[in-house]
C-alpha cells in the first residue's frame, strides 16, 4: 500500500524577516515541495488557526508525518522545544527533523537575555531525527547538554543550488553593507560609516548598497545612508518578501559587511567575499563552520579594524578557504535533503533519517 507522506514546516516565516524566509524557501526548494503545511507556534495560534489546522490534521491523517524544523537559533530554547512539542503532539508526528538549526552558548548573554533554554526539554522530545546542527558552538552545546550533533552548515546555504541568483552586472564595484539585529543593531552607525568611507577612499568608484533585511533595521538603513553623507553613492535596498529578490541585490555586490547572520549566510552561499559583524555566538557559529574561526569584528570594533577586514575578505586565500568549506557543508545538507526528499517519496522510513530511533530520548 502507498502510505502519503506529509512534511510540516515548523519556523517563523512570513513576518518580513528575510533569513527565516530564506530558511523557508531555501526547504521549498531542496525538498521539491510547496511546504503548504506550516504548524503553528503557540496554543493561542493553533486556537486562532483552528479551522486550517483541522483541515490539515483531517488530510494527513492517512499518512506518516515529520515535522521539520526550518532552521535558525531554536535548539535549546524553551520556547522551541514547546513550539517543537506542540507541533509533534497536534500533528501526531512520527519524528522532528533537525538539520543545520543551531543553538546560543552558554557564554552568550545578549542571546540568552532575550530567551530562557531548557534542554531538559528537548531530551525529552521523542523520536529526533538529528542530521546535524548549525556550526561547530552548537555541537558543543548539544554534546554537553543534549546529545551528540555532528556540523553540517546553516540550512540556506543550500538556496543557491537550486535557485542560483543571477545578478544584473553593476557598472561599478558595489561594496554591499547591513546593519540590523532583534531587537536593534548592535553596532555604532557612525563607526560603520566610517569605516566604509575609509574603504571607499582606497577604492575609488566603488558604489554602496544597503541591504536593510527586516523593517526592524530600516532606522539603521537609512541613518548609514545619512551618516555616509552626500559625496557617497548609496542606495538602499529593502526585503518585501521577495527571497529571490534579494539574493539577487546580495549576489550583486562585489563585497559584503553584515550584521544580520543571513544576510552573511546569503553572501557566503552566493560565493561573495563576505566580512560578519558579530553580534551573538550565532554570528560565531556559522563564521566558525566556513572558515574555521572566529570573526574578528565584535561590537567594540572600530573603523579601521573594519575597513582592515573588508581588504582581507577579497584576499585569494581567504576566498579558496571559505568557498572549500563551504562546499563541503552544502555536501553535507544535501545529503540531509536527499534523505528527506526519499522519505516523501516513500522510498525510506522514517527510521533512520538521521539519527532517529524509535524511542523516547530521557
Amino acid at each position: 500500500m502507498n502510505i502519503r507522506r506529509h512534511i510540516i514546516y515548523l519556523g517563523w516565516q512570513g513576518f518580513q524577516n528575510f533569513g527565516d524566509d530564506l530558511l523557508y524557501a531555501t526547504w521549498k526548494v531542496a525538498l521539491g515541495t510547496p511546504l503548504r503545511i506550516q504548524a503553528p507556534l503557540t496554543r493561542r495560534d493553533y486556537a486562532a488557526a483552528a479551522p486550517r489546522f483541522f483541515s490539515q490534521r483531517v488530510r494527513t491523517l492517512s499518512g506518516e508525518r515529520l515535522v521539520l524544523l526550518g532552521g535558525g537559533t531554536t535548539v535549546g530554547f524553551a520556547s522551541w522545544g514547546a513550539h517543537a512539542r506542540n507541533a509533534m503532539t497536534y500533528y501526531d508526528a512520527h519524528a522532528l527533523v533537525v538539520a543545520g538549526a543551531g543553538a546560543a552558548s552558554s557564554d552568550d548573554t545578549f542571546a540568552l537575555g532575550l530567551q530562557r533554554t531548557d534542554w531538559a526539554q528537548w531530551g525529552a522530545l521523542p523520536n529526533v531525527a538529528l542530521f546535524g546542527v548549525r556550526g561547530p558552538l552548537t555541537s558543543e552545546e548539544c554534546q554537553r547538554h543534549w546529545r551528540p550533533a555532528p556540523v553540517i552548515g546553516d540550512p540556506a546555504l543550500l538556496y543557491t543550488r537550486y535557485a542560483m541568483p543571477l545578478p544584473t552586472p553593476a557598472a561599478r564595484p558595489v561594496v554591499g553593507v547591513c546593519l540590523g539585529a532583534s531587537p536593534v543593531s548592535r553596532f555604532s552607525v557612525e563607526v560603520v560609516a566610517d569605516a566604509i568611507r575609509i574603504y571607499l577612499a582606497a577604492h575609488p568608484g566603488t558604489t554602496v548598497r544597503v541591504v536593510q533585511l527586516s523593517p526592524e533595521d530600516a532606522g539603521a538603513a537609512h541613518n548609514l545612508v545619512k551618516a555616509l553623507g552626500n559625496g557617497t553613492s548609496a542606495e538602499i535596498v529593502a526585503y518585501s518578501g521577495d527571497v529571490h529578490g534579494m539574493m539577487q541585490a546580495i549576489a550583486g555586490c562585489s563585497l559584503l559587511l553584515s550584521e544580520r547572520l543571513h544576510g552573511t549566510v546569503a553572501g557566503v552561499a552566493c560565493g561573495i567575499p563576505t566580512v560578519p559583524l558579530a553580534y551573538a555566538s550565532k554570528c560565531d557559529d556559522f563564521w566558525l563552520s566556513v572558515s574555521g574561526e572566529r570573526p574578528a569584528l565584535g561590537v567594540t570594533a572600530n573603523s579601521h579594524l573594519i575597513a582592515d577586514e573588508l581588504e582581507k575578505a577579497t584576499e585569494p586565500g581567504r576566498i579558496f578557504s571559505v568557498a572549500s568549506r563551504t562546499t563541503a557543508l552544502q555536501d553535507r545538507l544535501e545529503s540531509a535533503a536527499e534523505q528527506l526528499r526519499r522519505w516523501h517519496a516513500g522510498q525510506q522510513p522514517a527510521v533512520g533519517l538521521g539519527r532517529y530511533t524509535e524511542r523516547a530520548e530521557a
